[in-house]
């Protein structure tokens, strides 16, 4: 055996161990990868799937919000158009004929005087009707009189019946808002069914 077949042997053996080793160490580092490739692929689809599920939560919650504001715009619009019919009665009032306004605020009175009284009315109805009113009160009530206040009132119609210190609120605002009460739901009916029932 000569010195060259034992290096040449010394050699071949290490070449062999380090080609098992490196093989050795090549497999377990495949495992590992896979390993870890495999922990990767599922922490991925983890996030994937919780910032799926947290933007269709966001869509959800942006969906309800935007039908719950069209929801609110809608009853607002339904509000605001009902307000828009009762100022339009109180409109209508205000521009009844004289005569007819004369014995509709008339016949309020007597139904609501109990003593002499004084009427009040805004500026232009005080010139306008007030001394009609008057008139007409007076010519057909006893000994309970009324007069014309020589003040006036910041309302759109109608009148205050002013009796010692109490006033009774015959205005045709307040007239409108008293009915309001009660026809407000027969009114949303009318007005806002599909016509479908």
């Amino acid at each position: 055996m000569s010195l060259e077949y034992i290096t040449q042997k010394i050699t071949a053996d290490a070449n062999e161990y380090a080609a098992g080793v490196i093989g050795k160490a090549t497999e377990e580092a495949k495992t590992i990868t896979q390993e870890y490739e495999s922990i990767a692929d599922k922490e991925y689809n983890q996030i994937v799937d919780s910032a799926y599920e947290k933007a269709n939560e966001i869509v959800h919650r942006s969906n309800a919000q935007g039908v719950k504001e069209k929801r609110i715009n809608i009853i607002t619009a339904k509000w605001e158009y009902l307000d828009n019919v009762f100022s339009s009665a109180i409109k209508l009032m205000c521009e009844l004929p004289a005569d007819v306004q004369v014995r509709f605020l008339a016949g309020l009175i007597q139904k609501y005087q109990r003593s002499e009284a004084e009427l009040i009315f805004n500026k232009a109805d005080r010139e306008r009707l007030g001394h009609d009113v008057v008139f007409a009160v007076n010519s057909t009530s006893g000994s309970n009189k009324v007069t014309l206040s020589e003040s006036t009132g910041n309302f759109s119609g109608g009148l205050i019946l002013k009796e010692a210190k109490v006033e009774a609120n015959l205005t045709y605002d307040a007239i409108v808002a008293s009915e309001r009460e009660k026809l407000e739901d027969e009114v949303s009916a009318i007005l806002f069914t599909d016509g479908s029932n």
